[in-house]
């Protein structure tokens, strides 16, 4: 599993996030519980119902007894008058749009997350390659400070959402890097052992993330020999070939203008650029967003954390 954290920090497997979301899965149901009680009112609900009903009922066969059975023609047209008025009120009633719940994806759709941070996360993912589109299998929202922002393996993402909006956005981004990196690019054993691994686990050479990892390192945590920081487009970018990949992909997906004006002056970043644009997004360059932190020419150190408008549909969820 990548880690969002401070340097120092050590990379812990993506097995480990796997392990952690089972347990997080079995400590507590929300769902379980939010249908039990649904049941328990929907219940007690109908039987006031059904008493307030029999109530009517006896009051107005009492009162029908009482009546004499007179029909008249005026009493005709009045009730005919009443029906053609109801049924103009459930016409006009019909008429008026409902509003509709948001269609979120399945994994957003599942998450126990307000829907603020379900807006965010499904407006991201729907403007994000589509074949790597449902990598994402188990997402889950924290409310409380976490000690990592953001946790992401092959399937999964832990997100920290006591943070601004506009930030957890970007770590959704960051973590989705690290979900199409290790999930959705993958290998065959067939083609062999590559000089990268996560942690135990084995990168095969034709996995398309080789050719990204090649241009900067020779294995998961060396950098090659005539390396420099301005190669890399975060400080956190250069910690190793994971956290370069999501950096990347987060600064060519939230900064893209300002990345390309980066690699006007810098072939590694050049190559970098190229690689996302062709590989990861098919050739083409996103506009869901517009950086506003120019280069000044000193590298910053965590893209999650530079200032970007968001354009301008999920204004409206955010605001």
């Amino acid at each position: 599993m990548q880690v969002r954290s401070v340097p120092g920090i050590s990379v812990v497997s993506s097995t480990i996030g796997i392990n952690t979301v089972a347990a997080l899965d079995l400590e507590y149901n929300p769902l379980a519980e939010l249908e039990h009680h649904h049941h328990h009112h929907e219940e007690h609900d109908h039987a006031a119902f059904t008493h307030q009903r029999m109530a009517r009922r006896t009051v107005r066969r009492t009162y029908n007894q009482k009546q004499p059975i007179v029909r008249t023609v005026k009493n005709r047209v009045s009730r005919r008058a009443v029906r053609r008025t109801q049924t103009r009120r459930s016409e006009a009633v019909q008429a008026v749009p409902r509003k509709r719940a948001p269609k979120y994806l399945p994994v957003i759709a599942a998450a126990d997350a307000e829907d603020q941070h379900k807006a965010i996360a499904n407006n991201v993912l729907m403007n994000m390659p589509e074949a790597c589109r449902e990598t994402l299998q188990h997402w889950y929202v924290k409310y409380t400070k976490q000690k990592h922002r953001g946790l992401a393996g092959k399937s999964v993402m832990i997100l920290d959402a006591t943070v601004p909006l506009l930030e957890f956005l970007a770590l959704f981004v960051h973590e989705s890097g690290h979900n199409f990196d290790l999930g959705c690019l993958v290998g065959t054993p067939q083609s062999g052992k590559s000089a990268f691994a996560d942690g135990q686990e084995t990168i095969y050479k034709d996995d398309p993330s080789v050719g990204y990892y090649q241009i900067s390192w020779i294995t998961s945590n060396v950098q090659r020999s005539n390396s420099k920081p301005e190669d890399f487009v975060s400080g956190y970018a250069s910690y190793n070939i994971f956290e370069d990949f999501s950096e990347t992909f987060a600064y060519f997906y939230l900064h893209n203008a300002e990345f390309a004006k980066r690699a006007q002056t810098n072939e590694v970043l050049a190559r970098k650029y190229v690689w996302m644009r062709d590989v990861m997004f098919g050739g083409t360059i996103p506009t869901v967003a517009t950086g506003n932190a120019p280069f000044t020419g000193r590298v910053p150190w965590d893209i999650t954390k530079l200032d970007f408008t968001w354009h301008p549909e999920l204004h409206v969820a955010m605001n």
